[in-house]
């Protein structure tokens, strides 16, 4: 999606068609942009207040997440959570060691190529991301209504 700072790019565009629609931002635009921003922010807080009364962080959640996730069943190599947490890889060692500490994954040698470590959730750890999944699917549905309800105002201009 192409946007400069003076343009608008319409739902229409945001919701896959081709179509691209430019016109000034409006205030009403900018109201809508922090209706999305905050609604985005509350569901996050949300999310580690959930994960916090399990012990967890909110990266550490995250993490059990994108362990589960991944496709591939030999589990995600330590990049591969990097790039799904956008974090660098020396930062996703370090939160992997803190979570591996708690007994929520382990790492396991890759059996085609030991040089590659693949991480697996425990039994701990899935139990943990079992017990958030649930809520986090509700919550997850009714932000898209409130965003897709955002986006009709917004297509509607």
């Amino acid at each position: 999606m192409r946007c400069n700072l003076a343009s608008s790019v319409s739902a229409r565009q945001m919701k896959g068609a081709h179509v691209v629609i430019i016109r000034p931002v409006t205030d009403s635009d900018y109201t809508l942009l922090l209706s999305v921003r905050t609604r985005l922010r509350r569901f996050e807080h949300w999310s580690s207040e959930r994960a916090a009364e399990l012990g967890l962080t909110g990266s550490q959640h995250q993490l059990l997440l994108a362990i589960r996730g991944h496709r591939d069943p030999a589990g995600p190599t330590i990049g591969h959570v990097a790039d799904y947490l956008l974090i660098r890889h020396n930062t996703a060692v370090e939160l992997i060691d803190r979570t591996q500490r708690l007994g929520l994954l382990r790492r396991d040698r890759d059996p085609d190529d030991h040089r590659i470590i693949r991480l697996r959730l425990t039994a701990t750890g899935m139990r943990k991301l079992e017990a958030l999944a649930s809520a986090h699917i509700e919550e997850l549905a009714e932000l898209t209504r409130t965003i897709e309800a955002m986006v009709d105002d917004l297509a509607s201009r």
